[in-house]
């Protein structure tokens, strides 16, 4: 069986794509992310060996396979259960079209929204829309919606994050101290990943989902 590939547009989104990998590989997943991203964001959250000579190398970190997106399809080395894959906002990636689900992620920023506004997406993948790090002010959730309605992303398929202090504490030390746990996250959040999770594997157990959540979270 090919890998299964998960494509993520838009924002920073690097803390997603993390807590998703470690709760896959808590529920015996082989997984793979890759780094398209113009930000390399997600490359920060992994540390690269000193003596890791070669950048095309695939890099073995918690249970986790990486390597950087330009030397991904040449370098390819065996399947993998789930590949998860940050595109930034290239929506001209021939992979993106091979992707089964496809979350498009924003937060309030007028530049971010734009960006994500004005990419064109004709793939057959399934669709999310993310808004995250949503506070009081007078940009509503809402308004982001209509703006994002040429995406055509059915309204049980959005999900709303709140800003939360805990939340980008996490965030920022996966990238510094190469540390994925999150034993307290938002409730937003959490119901999110566990909901995605769900819904790539149709046939897992409601406690085996908890025993995995757990053992991600404690950074496991």
């Amino acid at each position: 069986m090919g890998d299964k590939l998960i494509g993520f547009l838009g924002c920073d989104k690097y803390e997603i794509i993390l807590y998703l990998s470690r709760i896959l590989y808590h529920l015996g997943k082989k997984v793979l992310l890759v780094d398209y991203a113009e930000t390399e964001a997600l490359c920060q959250s992994i540390p690269v060996p000193d003596t890791l000579k070669e950048e095309n190398n695939y890099i073995h970190y918690s249970g986790i396979d990486f390597i950087q997106g330009k030397y991904y399809e040449r370098n390819k080395k065996e399947e993998y259960d789930y590949t998860l894959i940050d595109f930034g906002y290239d929506t001209s990636n021939i992979i993106l079209s091979k992707c089964e689900k496809v979350l498009f992620i924003t937060d309030l920023q007028l530049h971010n929204l734009k960006r994500l506004k004005n990419i064109f997406y004709n793939g057959n993948g399934e669709k999310y829309l993310i808004i995250k790090d949503v506070f009081p002010c007078k940009i509503k959730p809402e308004y982001i919606k209509e703006q994002l309605s040429n995406l055509m992303i059915e309204e049980q398929q959005v999900y709303i994050l709140y800003q939360d202090s805990i939340d980008m504490k996490y965030r920022i030390q996966s990238q510094y101290d190469h540390k994925f746990s999150f034993p307290k996250l938002s409730k937003p959040v959490k119901t999110f990943l566990q909901d995605l999770i769900i819904r790539l594997n149709e046939n897992i157990s409601g406690k085996q989902l908890r025993v995995a959540y757990s053992k991600a979270e404690r950074g496991k």
